[in-house]
């Protein structure tokens, strides 16, 4: 057990000298996402808020598809029917409000301080 406490120190002073960082340059190291560097991200981006989009308007028709089962269910006087339609109500109602705030998911995530 005493060999890992010194080998940590150890391999911290190789690993600096190998690549020839210091603490001090380590926490001058600013990173940040560039979106234009590619020239292809307009159109990944192009391409996933197209599939948002797609998606939403999926699960919008979905959620108004379940609920004209749920009415067909309730006027024929199937149980079945209104409890799975009404399952697939609250599921793409639940879809629907992710989808809708996912950009304020994301951005929220986005900027957490991890360390």
């Amino acid at each position: 057990m005493l060999h890992n406490l010194v080998a940590a120190p150890a391999a911290a002073t190789i690993v600096s000298v190998a690549t020839g960082l210091n603490n001090g340059d380590i926490s001058n190291l600013k990173v940040s996402p560039n979106f234009t560097f590619f020239p292809f991200m307009q159109l990944v981006s192009d391409m996933v808020g197209g599939l948002w989009a797609l998606s939403l308007y999926i699960a919008v028709g979905a959620w108004i598809c379940a609920a004209i089962a749920w009415i067909a269910g309730r006027v024929i006087h199937s149980g079945p029917m209104q409890q799975y339609s009404g399952t697939v109500f609250i599921w793409c109602a639940l879809a629907t409000m992710i989808l809708g705030s996912a950009m304020a998911i994301v951005k929220f995530f986005a900027t957490q301080a991890l360390f």
